[in-house]
């Protein structure tokens, strides 16, 4: 299996002991602006940034004057499932902005009664969607902090649908009279001209943190400051020492897990007509059938994480060559000795450990020098005499682990070989390494700086030990 990339995970680690903590916000919470505006935190990100709604309502409007219906330019039509896919919409803000910007500074409108100069606007259509579904919390936040219920017919969004419609939210009180309905947060479009309930939201920063600077700090990292930034590519524990002037000491320490979720690519090679079963990839022997590659991609779950992965996977060919041998009056083939002139055939494992049928034409003719035999060591592999070299597809020299860390040509192949010379070409076909030594090594070095991720062309020009020319080409990736 080649490296993947690993998923880089920004990190501030903050421990407890000496940080002190600015107001941390939870569904529920009252909220109050620096203005002296409050609202409920209904919805929180995971940086502890959020949106709150405003604790009264504001007048009832339409979306655009009455009797009128236009497509708003430079406003995006959102279709109804739209929201779904905009769980983190944070549009609400920059889509009032473009309607009041449109519609002038008087329309007496939805986008025009929220306090929009002071960060008060009209949510988008996931905004206001979510809130809804949190009616079962924040109604009892509104109620306790003396707002209006979010109770009320219908509330607009600040996404259109068309030249005719916005978006907005529907509540109706179910057939039992209970305070919410099962269809409550559901997403319907709703005459622009129509008045309806206009109920603001605004956004908030992420919590801001303070630390004692009269303390010392020591990271396992060996970093001095109260905080740092990281980016493991491993699972990881960091722990830090805290010291006061007086000589007393406290430490902490968290682990950090780190889950593989980007895009994997798997290198691996079967031989023909053989079942492949490895990282969750089934191919059948009928799908190898043929020398070449075949592509698969599948999405994995993993601790919570989605990851696709995608399978090179090379067919290597099972060969077969055919020899003749003309000798006395018997013939040593591999240990076995023939004393009749005739077709012979024995197996062997190639050099890329695939079958290898090689079918011997013998003939015996007392005149003839006897040779020595065939070992299988000398002969020739491929089809028709072709000679093939399988070397690796990918080295990873930036790893560090001493392993995969070189492009070469592998010890097996080097006694068939009486010549050779390797180029290497760069996608716009630039040389950038070249070689007349069978001993070469490549670490993926160019002008001594190493570009990992990238994928380079090969031709290899050699003779084997009895001077037959070849022509072999492939593709190395530096990981």
């Amino acid at each position: 299996m080649m490296p993947v990339k690993r998923l880089l995970i920004y990190i501030l680690l903050q421990l407890t002991t000496g940080w002190l903590s600015a107001q941390v916000y939870h569904v529920g919470d009252l909220y109050t602006a620096d203005d002296g505006s409050q609202g409920i935190v209904y919805y929180l990100l995971p940086d502890g940034s959020g949106w709150v709604v405003a604790l009264q309502d504001c007048l009832s409007a339409p979306w655009l004057p009455n009797n009128t219906a236009t497509d708003i330019p430079n406003l995006p039509n959102v279709s109804s499932y739209a929201h779904v896919y905009l769980i983190n919409d944070t549009a609400g803000y920059s889509n009032t902005q473009i309607i009041r910007a449109f519609l002038g500074p008087n329309a007496l409108v939805a986008a025009h009664v929220v306090d929009f100069e002071h960060g008060w606007y009209l949510p988008a259509i996931t905004q206001l969607n979510i809130l809804f579904a949190q009616l079962p919390i924040i109604e009892t936040s509104l109620n306790a902090a003396g707002g209006n219920s979010l109770v009320s017919d219908f509330y607009f969004s600040s996404s259109e649908c068309d030249g005719f419609n916005a978006w907005g939210v529907s509540f109706t009180f179910d057939s039992l009279g209970a305070p919410y309905s099962v269809n409550s947060g559901s997403v319907v479009p709703y005459p622009k001209e129509v008045n309806a309930g206009v109920r603001a939201v605004r956004s908030f920063p992420p919590p801001q943190n303070t630390y004692d600077t009269t303390l010392t700090y020591l990271w396992n990292t060996g970093s001095t400051e109260p905080h740092f930034h990281d980016v493991p590519l491993q699972t990881t524990t960091y722990a830090v020492t805290v010291s006061n002037a007086y000589g007393c000491t406290n430490t902490a320490a968290a682990n950090v897990t780190v889950i593989d979720n980007n895009p994997q690519v798997i290198y691996d090679t079967i031989c023909q007509s053989a079942t492949y079963e490895n990282y969750g990839f089934t191919i059948s022997a009928e799908e190898t059938a043929e020398a070449g590659e075949i592509i698969r991609t599948q999405t994995v779950t993993a601790a919570g994480c989605e990851s696709e992965i995608t399978l090179f996977l090379t067919v290597m060919p099972n060969d077969t060559v055919y020899l003749e041998q003309t000798a006395n009056q018997s013939f040593v083939w591999n240990g076995v000795t023939y004393e009749e002139s005739g077709t012979y055939t024995q197996y062997f494992n190639n050099q890329n450990g695939c079958d290898s049928t090689v079918i011997l034409t013998l003939t015996l003719d007392g005149g003839v020098d006897p040779g020595p035999g065939i070992e299988p060591d000398t002969i020739p592999f491929g089809e028709n005499d072709s000679l093939f070299l399988y070397l690796p597809n990918a080295i990873t020299p930036t790893r560090n682990d001493g392993l995969n860390d070189y492009f070469c040509l592998p010890e097996k192949y080097k006694p068939l070989l009486s010549s050779f010379e390797i180029k290497i070409f760069n996608r716009w076909g630039t040389i950038v390494y070249r070689a007349t030594d069978k001993n070469f090594r490549w670490d993926g070095r160019i002008n001594g700086k190493i570009y990992f991720n990238v994928m380079y062309n090969y031709v290899i020009f050699c003779e084997d030990i009895i001077g037959r020319p070849y022509i072999l080409r492939g593709f190395i990736t530096v990981l």
